[in-house]
């Protein structure tokens, strides 16, 4: 049994637990579920800063502990001084630490769309989702099937959320749905979690030249944020990178301006 398997199978139990809990009806009576949504898709299009999405996190499968006792406030509020197009912010407990204040804390501290970051298993997370805030949800196709993906997507655009679909391979792509806003390639294997920056500027021109794409996982090199963006890539979900620093905005904001060096210096030598 993969990483990705034992999460998900763990997440079906713990959404039907929530469902008992917490019913449909009182997720549509808080205030949250009724607020304006911002849009990820125009954030990132419209951003001068390479269409960073930084993101929240205090550990993960792959690298246990990264920074657990972070504050998401200070976190988040720095990412968006730095220059962010939007805030990626965990909600699993279980595997990635997260505390069930987080997102609430980041949606009250920045002005950014944030994205609830969690295994969709259930159209129940559509709404929860939307009952936290959150501007966006995540898809992950390498969990779900075709079918599942076009439901939930266009249930997620019904409700107002704008959707990310992560794939990591070939066949991944052929379930993407037409509902979907942006799609992400995921430069991490779920099931192994090893990484290769080279998967964005392999699987590039299979993706629908109609979405948005962003590359995800691993990026750590300024470098690399220049060869994907020559490919066609409009944004870059980082976290990891950010997060094992002292202060993440920090990082954030010095890893933009090392982008930008680079960028100038390759128009210059253009010119």
């Amino acid at each position: 049994m993969t990483i990705l398997d034992r999460i998900n199978d763990y997440k079906k139990l713990e959404v039907a637990r929530r469902k008992e809990n917490t019913p449909l009806s009182k997720l549509k009576d808080t205030a949250l579920y009724h607020q304006d949504r911002r849009s990820l898709r125009q954030s990132i299009r419209e951003s001068e800063h390479f269409g960073i999405i930084a993101e929240f996190k205090r550990k993960s499968p792959s690298q246990d502990n990264i920074n657990v006792a972070a504050d998401p406030a200070a976190v988040t509020a720095g990412y968006q001084t730095a220059g962010a197009a939007g805030i990626s912010c965990l909600t699993d407990t279980q595997f990635f630490g997260a505390q069930p204040t987080d997102i609430d804390i980041v949606r009250q501290t920045v002005s950014l769309p944030v994205i609830r970051k969690d295994f969709m298993v259930d159209s129940y997370q559509l709404h929860e989702a939307k009952a936290m805030g959150a501007d966006a949800i995540l898809l992950i196709a390498a969990s779900l099937s075709a079918g599942q993906i076009d439901d939930f997507a266009s249930e997620a655009s019904a409700l107002g959320l704008e959707v990310l679909c992560e794939v990591h391979n070939e066949e991944e792509v052929g379930k993407l749905s037409p509902n979907v806003d942006i799609v992400g390639v995921n430069n991490r294997n779920l099931k192994d979690f090893s990484v290769s920056i080279a998967n964005s500027l392999q699987l590039a021109e299979m993706l629908p030249p109609s979405m948005l794409k962003i590359s995800e996982s691993g990026i750590e090199d300024p470098q690399s944020i220049v060869k994907l963006r020559s490919a066609g890539f409009k944004g870059f979900l980082i976290g990891t990178y950010f997060m094992r620093e002292p202060d993440p905005g920090q990082a954030c904001a010095d890893f933009i301006r090392r982008v930008r060096e680079i960028e100038d210096l390759y128009d210059g030598a253009i010119a």
